[in-house]
């Protein structure tokens, strides 16, 4: 018996690695030109942007010099050579500081994460250009808090902080962008799909703050695990992100003869993206504990009960 139970679970479990990848093959062939569309957008515009001078990127970069005076207060005068400047504070806004690179990896993120979803072939075309024209507000809004934090952070931090010789204004600046950066597509991520779900007609899927379905029905066994729920929301966001900002320049080797500096920002970005992960998980983790503590509690007064019955 224990050997047609095994032969049985085996055919189960070929049958549905069959079904898996009959799955993917068919989203592969319904979206496939989405996603031909996207990579070719995504690299047009990486391979400008390696190129461009400040005029060419007066489309991000003045609305987003806009932006930074408006939280900020500060004033930026246009210089063709340099981009928007504040001589008071000393500070550029160039095209490193454009933020087009966020924009591609956020534009990839709602791209290739949720165009499966939409059920037609315009809806796919609508989601796909959504995904550029979110990607492009986003980022001027996010990136404009970046450069806010970017000017005011160091000199709100203490002095001494720059006596140990490994912190430097660079590294700084790097970090802060890493967090920035990071944060904003873990929030981005859900409200994205909530609204891709709207597109697609399927308002029955939307996910609540609680992490559960409006619908009455829930799909039992996926994801039962609220920490890999968590992870399985921030996966998509930190593949995109490692590769636009480190995969593409990796392989077209600009990292030759500056192999120190590419090795240090890589392990600058994994540290920051590896904690503030850490810390996506900990409302999870705090959950879990608590209802394994309120579980163990019941169990105990109900063996009470029972021994007083």
């Amino acid at each position: 018996m224990s050997c047609i139970k095994t032969v049985k679970r085996n055919l189960l479990s070929v049958k549905k690695e069959r079904k898996m990848k009959n799955n993917a093959k068919a989203i592969l062939w319904q979206n496939g030109i989405f996603y031909l569309t996207g990579m070719l957008i995504i690299l047009g515009i990486k391979l400008f942007y390696s190129k461009a001078s400040v005029p060419d990127l007066k489309w991000i970069l003045a609305p987003t010099s806009l932006w930074v005076r408006i939280l900020s207060g500060i004033p930026f005068d246009y210089e063709p050579g340099s981009g928007y400047v504040s001589h008071s504070f000393r500070f550029i806004i160039a095209p490193s500081c454009s933020g087009v690179q966020f924009m591609l990896i956020a534009a990839a993120t709602l791209l290739y994460s949720f165009v499966h979803r939409m059920p037609t072939r315009k809806k796919g075309i609508c989601w796909t250009i959504l995904s550029f024209l979110i990607s492009y507000i986003y980022t001027i809004l996010v990136n404009g808090l970046r450069i806010v934090l970017s000017i005011y952070l160091p000199l709100a931090l203490p002095q001494n902080m720059w006596d140990n010789g490994w912190m430097t204004a660079e590294r700084l600046h790097t970090i802060t962008g890493a967090v920035v950066y990071f944060t904003a597509l873990f929030i981005l991520y859900r409200p994205a799909g909530n609204l891709a779900l709207l597109i697609a007609g399927k308002p029955e899927e939307i996910q609540t703050e609680t992490g559960r379905a409006e619908s009455p029905v829930r799909q039992p066994g996926r994801f039962s695990s609220p920490i890999l729920g968590t992870l399985r929301k921030c996966l998509p966001p930190v593949f995109w992100y490692f590769a636009i900002a480190l995969g593409i320049p990796f392989l077209n080797g600009a990292y030759a003869g500056n192999e120190r500096n590419f090795t240090e920002y890589t392990l600058t970005l994994g540290t920051v993206c590896l904690i503030l992960i850490l810390l996506a998980c900990l409302p999870s983790f705090f959950s879990i504990v608590k209802r394994k503590k309120q579980n163990f509690r019941n169990v105990n007064n109900n063996c009470i009960n029972a021994k007083h019955n």
